[in-house]
């Protein structure tokens, strides 16, 4: 899922993660922060986290959803078990 702010200059991307089985990890979400096109940060949040977050960007920011798709992307066991 993108979420774009009113201006256009900051986009959050939000996707599903796999392990390299393609196996989903159903409590952890991608969140990538990205600032006039260059990747800011990436990190891992729960799925609560993502739930509420949104909800803030879309409430609060007024960002607006410029895109639903949300394809898993792969992550390293290593990093979900942090």
């Amino acid at each position: 899922m993108e979420l774009t702010s009113k201006d256009g200059n900051m986009v959050v991307d939000f996707y599903p993660v796999k392990d390299w089985d393609n196996n989903i990890i159903n409590n952890r979400i991608l969140k990538v922060l990205s600032f006039r096109g260059d990747t800011q940060k990436k990190m891992l949040i729960s799925r609560d986290e993502f739930y509420y977050q949104v909800r803030e960007y879309i409430k609060e920011c007024k960002y607006k959803v410029t895109n639903e798709f949300m394809p898993a992307q792969f992550i390293s066991k290593e990093v979900i078990l942090w």
